[in-house]
């Protein structure tokens, strides 16, 4: 494997496969530009407000070096908490391709409650890389996801079709405290490619959200997790701004 730098980045070349790794100025720099811009796309729209609470679990069980099982179940209660609007659970294998990159694949079965008393169906599929970078006490994480599904399959000609496909990334910062806690900000921004839901068949980015949690090692890789996230979606025939207060239960070997 051969290594070489220039002004703050590194390359890594092994076996024909180049990783680009940024340095810590680098992330941050990155980091705080992404949530200026996202910031400007706030306005474009007068959006109505909801609180939610989110509860998410979620697992990884190793079966050899390489390979681990994912699944992960997340129930959402909308309407300022009042009534349930959304669960999904999924299932998937996760490859580690080196100690600080990884791909996870999922298969996601979702149920969405409908403005009446009905419900839509989805089946979702996803596939993204991880990659960590470690500085000191800061650990900086950025996943790129891209995902797709069937939305009440067989109900009609729509429902037989796969759509809304989306490129996900996700950028968290992290910074390690004492008495096992971790506190960390992220953003993820959604790109969408087919615009089905969307006034003037909108793509392009129409979802953004910002995180605040807060991480605690309940064990070496179980943590429990408290956040708040702010999400923006626009360009949408109803645009809505949530905010909602998750919590979560965790095990995972990459930290």
């Amino acid at each position: 494997m051969s290594t070489s730098k220039s002004r703050g980045i590194s390359y890594f070349n092994n076996n024909n496969l180049v990783l680009f790794v940024p340095s810590k100025k680098i992330c941050i720099t990155i980091y705080l530009h992404m949530s200026f811009l996202c910031g400007l796309t706030l306005f474009a729209q007068k959006p109505e407000k909801d609180f939610q609470i989110w509860g998410n679990f979620e697992v990884e069980s190793p079966i050899n070096k390489r390979w681990m099982i994912h699944v992960q179940h997340q129930t959402r209660f909308i309407e300022n908490a009042t009534e349930y609007g959304y669960s999904y659970f999924d299932a998937g294998g996760l490859y580690r391709i080196g100690k600080n990159l990884r791909f996870t694949f999922n298969y996601i079965f979702a149920d969405k409650k409908r403005t009446d008393v009905s419900y839509s169906y989805r089946h979702q599929f996803e596939g993204y890389f991880t990659y960590r970078k470690k500085f000191g006490k800061f650990t900086f994480f950025d996943r790129f996801l891209s995902d797709m599904q069937f939305k009440d399959f067989n109900s009609d000609a729509q429902g037989n079709r796969l759509r809304d496909f989306y490129l996900r990334n996700k950028v968290t910062l992290r910074y390690k405290l004492p008495f096992k806690l971790t506190p960390y900000i992220a953003e993820e921004t959604y790109y969408k490619f087919d615009g089905i839901y969307y006034e003037r068949g909108f793509y392009g980015i129409n979802r953004i959200r910002l995180f605040y949690g807060l991480l605690y090692n309940v064990t070496e890789h179980w943590q429990a997790e408290i956040s708040y996230t702010m999400e923006f979606n626009h360009d949408a025939k109803i645009p809505t701004n949530n905010y909602m207060l998750s919590f979560g239960l965790v095990k995972t070997f990459f930290q």
